[in-house]
């Protein structure tokens, strides 16, 4: 069996702890969270993603300065543990008409194909926004719940965009359009798929 390592495993358990400590019990994010920590009960093969730092990267000092004062510091610190080992990419489809959305955003896997660890019924990753940068509506199949690291703005459909503060949760039911929005700071937010 594949063993983690001690930085991953903590990163792990501290953001499984985030997450039940924010979602109401037998809520749809709740239920999200138990299902992709079930899987993650048995670790997956061990990666090695070749390091990528796109141009967005600049503002990760910003935004791991802002959630260390912050209620998700523990969060923060056990994501800035296991950050130098992860591929950034930014995701230039989400905004094709835009040609320096490249520049102004990133994401990063941490359980999934180019994550520190191979798993095929959850993805949990990283999306880093520059100031002042929104991310374009878009949906998909799975349901995602979000915690995020710093302040930043979320909103479903055509609903008012809201802001859960540092370590608040977003719940993103399947299919659901949704999209971020970061202000004067930038926004950092790891996100939980579990896929069926």
């Amino acid at each position: 069996m594949a063993q983690r390592s001690d930085d991953l495993q903590t990163f792990l358990d501290t953001l499984h702890v985030s997450l039940i400590a924010a979602a109401p019990p037998k809520s749809p994010e709740a239920l999200a969270v138990a299902k992709a920590f079930e899987v993650l009960q048995t670790p997956g093969e061990q990666l090695t993603p070749d390091r990528e730092t796109p141009t967005a990267c600049e503002h990760l000092p910003a935004a791991f300065a802002n959630a260390a004062s912050s209620k998700a510091q523990f969060l923060a610190s056990a994501f800035q543990a296991i950050e130098p080992r992860l591929c950034w990419r930014p995701r230039p489809d989400r905004n094709a008409s835009d040609p320096g959305f490249a520049h102004v955003h990133a994401n990063a896997l941490v359980i999934g194909d180019d994550g520190l660890e191979a798993q095929s019924n959850v993805r949990i990753g990283i999306s880093l926004l520059a100031p002042e940068t929104q991310y374009p509506d878009h949906n998909h199949p799975p349901e995602e719940v979000y915690v995020a690291l710093s302040n930043g703005m979320w909103r479903q459909d055509a609903n008012p965009w809201h802001e859960p503060g540092p370590g608040g949760l977003v719940y993103n039911h399947p299919h659901v359009t949704h999209g971020m929005l970061s202000g004067p700071a930038p926004l950092l937010a790891i996100w939980t798929l579990p896929i069926d």
